[in-house]
């Protein structure tokens, strides 16, 4: 094993990597059908192939009959037990407070459920009248009144407020056609998405002290208790996805104490949507964004404190959850993928480096190739890099679909993402790539981000351009209005964090070099107060096409990288577009993970801002350190990605590369087809184009060899291109490089397993498997799992749930189930002799 010169000590840490490293999964319980021996069995298979534990999520039933309700003492029994059992074996467990998402269920009183505003324009005439006005759903009632010149479409949205008795409004006469505004508000009628059984309900109002503390008190607490919280590391909340929730009962005392007005005459802004109205929208969205961190976030975070376990959320979404608001968190998550954009995992990263929070996770694979079972382990890394140059160093994969044994082939899957269960054809390659990915997310936990720019989130401007019946998602509207910056940004390599004016003022002037201003016409008070003294600490400022403070530099989007090159040299630059680059500072070295992000091989060149005298890569396939020698050029594979470690120090004299491959290509290959039947068969060979079907068949080879022998079992990254399909998701990830096989392969030499080819460069250490004379070759391979998803007994199950449960889930892209697939070795093996050294 090549060993580390540069940070001995590190390398050897990364080379075997701790426990708490290793991915996660979420694991579905489907309604309340599994049982204790259903755990044990999946818990041990997770242990075995280097999964480091679960987050237990309770979604909607898939067996008809279902033998408990949510929350009833035989299905609390299980969560102990499940609880229990992991901690057992080593497994971290985490407890998803509730059923589905968001929080809610049958234990939500209307008033405690979300609520929203309504309105209606009403054409009446010019004569006084008083006017009867109750809410045309039940729950609703009337909130305020206004009136305008004009009948419906003609007036100038000009309204006046008209005062209200109870549900009644006396209008005043007129001079001629009129239009009366009126805002109601009630329940929302909001069901918890993807429930249990016995968990169908409301979703609960997040902006209410009151529902939050009751839900705690029904769900939370006795899902806890029964697992027991010294097994529980931490409680979960999921994404928040509270759609049209913009009131709350007491929101107008709320807004007149924070705000110090009345909003009730000034409501009519939130519908009309007139510019005279801006100030007034920002400021009812900056409340319901104050009140979802004071009654919701804050009170789940104490509760979780009080005992003993730790609050991890994804905080991002509808209500308008700000990044400032993962303060009122343990652990910090986001979720998607996008390098070139603020995805949600670099909103998450952003508020975790600005929080001193060491271990930043995200939802992982949440629409990876889909249907389900179509996803290989190239995807599954191809994606998890995609989040690693997000800042992200933890994953939790989404997810482990918990399926009965007797369950038709290939088990049971979620409606959406990959599925990360043995019951998965390409379950050998699953320990490999678990172990690739854990050694990538603890080098990436090493040290401390570097990150030269703030880059300010237009709250302001997001706050005044929310509309009526619009979803209240401040992360997607805040970073739409940054446009291209972030992608113009990480092309120039420079990296950022997203911030606002909650965000430490301490952190961001001892993390960034300058901060920047997109996106933004206007800003609140708390805005410029924070940005003026981030600059007369020293900070430089600057912003894109517009004129905000005196304190900024203005410049425009295509000027603005060569604004910054005045004030900060890049970071690191790689001189390829597809390949990117994270870097994190240790005391005495650099740690720079490159990703070559695309199908096709890359060559990059590492160009770091920091100085250094020595370098070499580590291999997160073996742990192995190379050397390096002369400037950091690397030749990466397809989704390839690689560490650089750099040091200020001299390293000894590197050795020369070596010389050129001796290679013995193997041929004559026999295959055993999944029906049992053998036949010489000629490369590249697809079983399907042969007329057979299934998931596993066994390719052989004889080999005549003599000394010296060869040491490496070479694929390469040559083979068929991947068939163009219809993808309907777009942040539905896929690996489009050409595959040598599909999808893995265990390579077993002489009767001994040598390794699983899964990855690209397509290539396997042998060690010392070879011998002189004869030597027999297997490549047992195996494909996906989407052949048996056309059974008529897989199929049957989501059929009949919907029939016995309702239409509680749609399964994605089902109807790429019937899309060929193409399994096989579509490229002929080598066998390649040690290099010998160049001179």
């Amino acid at each position: 094993m090549r060993t580390s010169r540069i940070e001995p000590e590190l390398a050897a840490a990364f080379r075997e990597p701790p426990a708490e490293a290793r991915a996660m999964v979420r694991w579905w319980w489907f309604g309340t059908s599994i049982t204790e021996a259903d755990i044990d069995d999946q818990l041990e298979s997770m242990a075995r192939a280097g999964i480091g534990g679960v987050e237990a999520a309770f979604v909607y039933p898939l067996a008809p009959a279902q033998p408990h309700a949510f929350g009833s003492p035989p299905f609390l029994a299980l969560v102990g037990h499940a609880a229990r059992r992991a901690r057992s074996l080593g497994l971290r467990f985490d407890l998803t407070l509730g059923s589905g998402w968001s929080y809610g269920g049958a234990h939500v009183p209307a008033p405690l459920a979300a609520q929203r505003l309504r309105w209606e324009e009403r054409p009446i005439g010019p004569h006084a009248a008083r006017l009867h006005l109750p809410g045309r759903w039940p729950g609703d009632r009337p909130v305020a009144a206004f009136l305008a010149d004009g009948a419906p479409g003609e007036h100038d949205g000009a309204f006046a407020p008209l005062e209200l008795d109870g549900d009644d409004a006396a209008v005043p006469p007129g001079r001629g056609p009129r239009t009366l505004l009126l805002a109601t508000a009630g329940p929302t009628g909001q069901q918890v998405k993807r429930s249990s059984t016995g968990a169908e309900g409301p979703v609960l109002d997040h902006y209410s002290h009151a529902a939050t503390a009751h839900h705690l008190a029904a769900v939370a607490e006795p899902l806890l208790e029964a697992a027991g919280a010294e097994h529980v590391t931490a409680v979960f909340c999921d994404s928040l996805e509270v759609y049209h929730a913009d009131w709350t009962p007491d929101l107008a005392a709320e807004f007149r104490a924070r705000r110090g007005y009345d909003p009730l005459p000034h409501l009519h802004h939130l519908h009309a949507h007139r510019p005279e109205g801006a100030r007034f929208r920002a400021d009812f969205h900056r409340t319901l964004a104050d009140l979802l961190e004071d009654r919701f976030l804050a009170p789940i975070h104490a509760w979780a404190r009080e005992r003993g376990v730790r609050f991890r959320v994804q905080n991002y979404g509808a209500p308008p959850a700000r990044v400032s608001g993962y303060r009122h968190a343990d652990m910090i998550e986001g979720e998607g993928w996008g390098r070139h954009s603020v995805p949600r995992t670099k909103w998450a990263a952003s508020a975790a480096h600005h929080l001193d929070t060491p271990v930043v996770s995200s939802e992982t694979w949440t629409w990876i190739n889909s249907p389900s079972f179509r996803a290989r382990p190239i995807d599954f890394k191809g994606e998890a890099h995609e989040h690693l140059l997000a800042g992200v160093n933890h994953f939790i994969g989404h997810g482990w679909p918990a399926s009965p044994r007797g369950a038709a082939d290939p088990g049971w899957a979620f409606y959406a993402s990959g599925a990360i269960t043995d019951r998965n054809a390409w379950w050998p390659a699953a320990p490999a790539l678990f172990r690739y990915l854990q050694r990538l997310s603890w080098a990436m936990r090493q040290g401390e981000h570097v990150a030269d720019l703030a880059l300010w989130l237009p709250y302001e401007d997001a706050y005044a351009s929310f509309g009526p019946g619009e979803e209240l998602d401040l992360y997607r509207r805040s970073t739409a209005l940054l446009g291209d910056v972030p992608a113009a940004l990480r092309r120039a390599g420079h990296d950022f964090d997203v911030i606002d004016a909650r965000t430490p003022a301490a952190s961001i002037l001892r993390r960034h070099k300058a901060l920047v201003i997109a996106g933004a016409t206007r800003l609140s008070e708390e805005d410029e107060s924070r940005i003026r003294a981030l600059a007369a600490a020293g900070l430089p400022v600057i912003a894109v096409d517009a004129d905000l403070l005196p304190e900024a530099r203005r410049t425009t989007a295509p000027d603005l990288t060569g604004a910054l090159r005045d004030l900060v040299t890049p970071d690191a630059e790689t001189g390829h577009p597809d390949v990117g680059v994270v870097h994190r500072r240790l005391d005495d070295a650099e740690l720079y993970l490159l990703a070559n992000t695309g199908p096709e091989p890359r060559t990059a060149t590492l160009t770091p801002r920091t100085p250094y005298a020595s370098w070499e890569t580590w291999d997160a396939h073996d742990g192995a350190a190379t050397p390096g020698h002369g400037p950091i050029r690397l030749a990466l594979a397809p989704y390839e990605a690689r560490i650089v470690a750099t040091s200020p120090r001299p390293g000894p004299p590197a050795p020369p590369p070596p010389g050129p491959a001796d290679p013995i290509r193997l041929a004559d290959w026999h295959f055993t087809g999944p029906d049992g039947s053998t036949a010489p068969v000629t490369l590249p060979h697809v079983w399907e184009a042969h007329g057979l079907t299934g998931t596993t068949g066994t390719y052989t080879a004889a080999v005549e060899l003599h000394a010296p022998l060869p040491t490496r079992l070479v694929l390469g990254t040559a083979g068929l291109p991947v068939p163009a399909r219809t993808a309907r998701q777009p942040q539905s990830f896929q690996a489009h490089a050409a595959e040598p096989l599909a999808a893995v392969a265990v390579a077993v030499v002489n009767g001994t397993e040598a390794g699983v080819l899964w990855d690209l460069p397509c290539e396997l250490d042998l060690g010392d498997r070879l011998r002189e004379g004869e030597n027999r070759i297997e490549l047992r391979v195996h494909g996906t799992s989407v052949p048996a998803m056309r059974s008529d007994a897989w199929q049957r199950v989501y059929t009949d749930a919907t029939a016995a449960h309702g239409r509680r889930f749609a399964m994605q892209e089902m109807d790429l189930v019937r899309e060929p697939t193409r399994t096989g070795l579509f490229t002929a093996p080598e066998l390649h002799r040690p290099r010998p050294t160049a001179p």
